[in-house]
């Protein structure tokens, strides 16, 4: 079982870290800290004649761990009611990825992915958007999402006083250790 993490928190220490913290404890994963990469917007030119421009950044590297990867976790404060700007950014790359690499789509089906979310003002409810679209993304993708966390938290470290949250972090941690669900 090959773990990825992809995590879209803009600082260190931060609720999103306390969410994976306890999500992979005893666990073996790749991170992917976004804010330690450089991936560039994408210039979209799928309408165009030219090809692509050639893209010098960290973008190549990461899609192919996570072409490697069973399990994609991902994981995001809510920013104005939507994932990170780095997280969107990474994700967005994918349209370019799928204009150049005709195997693109095939490289990256039958993943199981998990989704964190962390915000502030009743996230809860205005956190659902984002599972709507990470089931949007996973149903064109044949990606399973098998589950997803969404934790109230502003200041560092806060979301650990998020019973709820946790527990539910404390259950899938176990049920990754087992091997992960295969729903």
């Amino acid at each position: 079982m090959n773990i990825l993490v992809i995590n879209g928190s803009s600082r260190e220490n931060s609720n999103t870290d306390s969410m994976l913290a306890v999500l992979l404890k005893n666990l073996s994963y790749c991170n992917i800290a976004l804010r330690e990469y450089k991936v560039l917007p994408i210039h979209d030119q799928r309408h165009t004649r030219k090809n692509w421009e050639t893209v010098e950044d960290d973008y190549s590297a990461l899609i192919q761990k996570m072409v490697n990867a069973d399990i994609v976790i991902f994981a995001t404060p809510i920013y104005w009611y939507g994932i990170s700007g780095l997280l969107k950014n990474f994700i967005d790359r994918w349209s370019q990825s799928l204009a150049t690499n005709k195997k693109f789509k095939q490289d990256l089906k039958r993943k199981r992915i998990y989704l964190l979310l962390v915000g502030d003002d009743k996230p809860t409810i205005k956190g659902m958007p984002i599972i709507h679209q990470f089931q949007y993304i996973c149903d064109f993708l044949n990606w399973n999402l098998v589950d997803y966390v969404i934790g109230s938290g502003n200041k560092p470290q806060e979301v650990k006083d998020d019973r709820m949250a946790m527990t539910k972090l404390l259950q899938l941690n176990q049920e990754l250790l087992l091997g992960g669900s295969d729903e």
